[in-house]
């Protein structure tokens, strides 16, 4: 899954790039060029993003600079918010065109459907006061048992990680776009999904696409499911009712008035 043909990609209009998700359909192609896309795209942003040592303080122009030049070394896709369709008002508050329709934010990203193409464009924002949710460790208590340790802050390398990851594993597909063109979001891109019925056994369900390993004898507070995928194991503790979905199958404007 190191490549893709022209034929397993499509243009998206709203990026104006490359894109392997089409909304209508889930398929085994379709994953593996998001799995291709997204590995191009997760080593162009990780060493993009590696220009200046962590912590130090740079002008403003320097970084812009700094940045747009190794945007064009490593070929980052830099996606601009307003051709996207999201735009930001004089405080700083976002808002969108009649072409996309915000969803609900999350913990980690603020989501926005687009009717036309029944697809979701997620925003993580990389900014200091933005968010990008927890991250989960297994730790041994002072008893010596294992407990589920929720203390850290996910930063872009563990955010890029899970994306890809879920996408290899099964999970709902999702491409990594790129990120926007003044460095502050990483955008993402998944077919419109809609929640399940019946709670515990699309857990159920969810569990097995990804071929997890539900523990059957443990303390902590909530379910998780271990995955194996490239060669090493990984743990996850957020199946809860917002993640299981099914890829949306109806007519995609019926959805713009519910």
């Amino acid at each position: 899954m190191d490549g893709h043909s022209s034929a397993q990609l499509h243009l998206d209009f709203r990026t104006g790039r490359p894109t392997a998700i089409d909304a209508r359909s889930s398929s085994d192609t379709q994953r593996a060029a998001c799995t291709s896309l997204n590995r191009e795209r997760t080593r162009s942003i990780l060493e993009a993003a590696q220009f200046s040592p962590p912590g130090e303080q740079i002008p403003a122009h320097v970084w812009d600079a700094a940045f747009t030049r190794r945007s064009r070394e490593w070929e980052l896709p830099l996606i601009s918010l307003e051709k996207l369709g999201i735009f930001h008002d004089r405080d700083g508050l976002r808002s969108s065109n009649g072409n996309l329709i915000a969803l609900p934010s999350g913990a980690e990203a603020c989501p926005y459907y687009d009717p036309e193409w029944s697809v979701v464009y997620k925003l993580f924002d990389l900014r200091a006061n933005g968010s990008l949710g927890k991250k989960i460790s297994l730790e041994l208590n002072d008893e010596g048992e294992f407990e589920l340790m929720e203390g850290k802050d996910a930063d872009l390398k563990s955010t890029l990680e899970k994306l890809a990851v879920l996408n290899e594993a099964g999970a709902h597909p999702t491409e990594i776009v790129g990120l926007s063109d003044n460095g502050d979001y990483l955008i993402a891109k998944q077919p419109l999904a809609l929640p399940m019925k019946d709670y515990l056994q699309d857990r159920h369900t969810a569990t097995l696409a990804i071929c997890g390993i539900v523990p059957q004898a443990t303390r902590l507070k909530r379910a998780i499911t271990v995955i194996w995928v490239n060669m090493q194991p990984w743990l996850l503790a957020d199946l809860h009712d917002r993640n299981i979905c099914e890829i949306a199958k109806m007519n995609p404007r019926s959805l713009t008035h519910s």
